[in-house]
């Protein structure tokens, strides 16, 4: 598991004093809003303390990231990828790809400053390029329109056929080939 940087932001595994942000995070009602509600600080304390044994471990089930503005060098939020079984997902695959869950929360005061596309888009490069994953799935809440804008900015694909079966939820993917053609398409622009 590595650390990276964009222009704005680093992207750095979990360490001890990244509780606190977490904590903060899953305990904060306008975070979690959209996210199936706030957890007891308890359990934020025990999911924080599994996360850092899963990094200690070197376990390839969820990946934990903090994201430290650089120029103030505060830690801002989290992101996560997380591994799926290729039947776990809408997307149907009918090779055994290997597919991952993305995911990002960040402080109320770091709202606003385009984060999450600096933040997701780095994570992304980093997933294709060093954990040779094949698809990175989103999933939220239709409500969080934030995501949804941030989504179509990294150019996500929403398929109207593959949506949940409730209209309360969304899903969009990203594969790895869409990548590839991004990229070879910013070095010819």
């Amino acid at each position: 598991m590595h650390s990276f940087t964009t222009e704005r932001l680093l992207i750095r595994p979990f360490i001890p004093d990244d509780e606190e942000l977490y904590c903060q995070l899953f305990t904060d009602e306008k975070v979690m809003r959209h996210s199936g509600g706030v957890i007891k600080l308890e359990q934020a304390k025990k999911n924080f303390t599994n996360s850092l044994k899963a990094i200690e471990k070197k376990k390839k089930s969820v990946l934990n990231w903090a994201i430290v503005e650089k120029e103030s060098l505060q830690p801002i939020g989290i992101q996560a990828i997380s591994w799926q079984n290729p039947t776990q997902t809408p997307k149907p695959s009918i090779d055994n790809i290997n597919q991952v869950e993305i995911g990002i929360m960040l402080l109320t005061k770091a709202n606003g400053k385009q984060y999450p596309e600096e933040a997701m888009g780095a994570l992304m490069e980093y997933a294709f390029n060093y954990q040779n994953i094949d698809r990175i799935n989103a999933f939220y809440a239709n409500k969080n329109l934030a995501t949804k804008r941030f989504l179509k900015k990294l150019q996500f694909t929403l398929e109207p056929t593959l949506q949940p079966t409730t209209a309360e939820n969304s899903y969009q993917y990203f594969d790895k080939p869409q990548w590839q053609q991004r990229l070879i398409t910013n070095v010819i622009d």
